[in-house]
């Protein structure tokens, strides 16, 4: 396996105590002020401290079951290495062809304005396609997710044979030192915090002051009503198909234009809104709900934030979204 990148300084999750930087030929680090010890295994560098695991766990176990049954991950590695790009009859070409909608964009229409190379951490990185694809651009990324599983989850990674970081660790307790990226990705991901504020909190902690979280393939409603309906939806969905639930986290599972507009005016950001063509079909869902008497269907456009001193015109920006 290839040696990673030393560029990310970290830091004790629990405690925020500097470890230094990102090992290179060791498979632990310690932290000195309140013992806590972080081991690499797998090529997974493991920042999930005991409380995490066990709060945790229950989710994961839903998570694992719940993808594993819609047929989510791959242990080839021709189809990983062709991430976003799928075949028309894989069964979630939909969802794929959105994400490769939403990473031309992007890479085309967000990263430029950055410069190059950019360090950015890949937040829900899943299998980490994202990571690879932005190493392959010359980038410096790191992927974190919670999720290790072999198939589906960093673990899977092995198979871009990485040589950029990965970190099982939480959103909100990063294990990386204040202002050491560029960006900060939420790839796919971010509506399943637990708390909004503190988690993008803790992402503007890890940039750099010029630099922005950004939020991707995240569904977005105009009528919160409309995102309740659809969690329901996919909570019935989810028991019919893989039995019971266990004691799920309470996952925001969507954003509403509402949500981010008070967001941004809380956390001093300033939004910029990408609105990717995925295509006729999907620019006429929402005239289709309307005829049909049914709920309002998910946006998903890309949010660029950016920390700012002057809040004036937030409103303004979304009033047309």
């Amino acid at each position: 396996m290839p040696q990673e990148r030393t560029e990310w300084a970290l830091i004790c999750p629990l405690c925020r105590t500097d470890l230094g930087m990102l090992p290179m030929t060791t498979s632990s680090v310690n932290c000195a002020a309140c013992g806590s010890a972080y081991s690499r295994r797998d090529g997974v560098w493991r920042f999930l401290p005991a409380d995490a695991q066990n709060r945790l766990m229950p989710f994961l176990d839903d998570y694992v079951r719940i993808r594993t049954a819609e047929g989510q991950g791959s242990s080839d590695p021709d189809y990983l290495g062709k991430l976003p790009a799928v075949s028309r009859d894989d069964p979630h070409a939909g969802v794929w062809r959105i994400r490769r909608q939403s990473y031309n964009s992007l890479i085309r229409r967000i990263l430029p304005g950055f410069g190059n190379p950019l360090r950015i951490l890949d937040l829900g990185a899943g299998v980490g396609w994202l990571s690879h694809r932005l190493a392959k651009l010359g980038h410096q990324p790191c992927a974190i997710d919670i999720n290790l599983h072999g198939e589906d989850g960093l673990a899977a990674a092995r198979h871009y044979d990485p040589d950029w970081p990965r970190l099982q660790a939480e959103f909100d307790r990063i294990p990386i030192a204040s202002g050491s990226a560029d960006l900060a990705i939420f790839n796919g991901s971010v509506h399943y915090s637990t708390d909004y504020r503190l988690t993008l909190r803790e992402a503007l902690r890890v940039i750099r002051p010029t630099g922005a979280v950004v939020i991707i393939d995240t569904p977005i409603y105009r009528d919160g009503t409309s995102g309740q309906r659809m969690v329901a939806e996919l909570q019935a969905d989810f028991e019919r198909r893989v039995g019971t639930l266990g004691d799920a986290l309470p996952c925001l599972r969507y954003l509403t234009w509402d949500d981010i507009a008070s967001l941004g005016n809380e956390l001093q950001l300033r939004w910029r809104v990408l609105r990717p063509w995925y295509g006729m079909k999907w620019a006429l869902k929402p005239l289709i709900a309307r005829l049909r008497g049914t709920r309002e269907p998910a946006q998903f456009a890309l949010l660029v934030g950016q920390p700012m001193t002057d809040v004036a015109g937030l409103r303004r920006d979304f009033d047309a979204a």
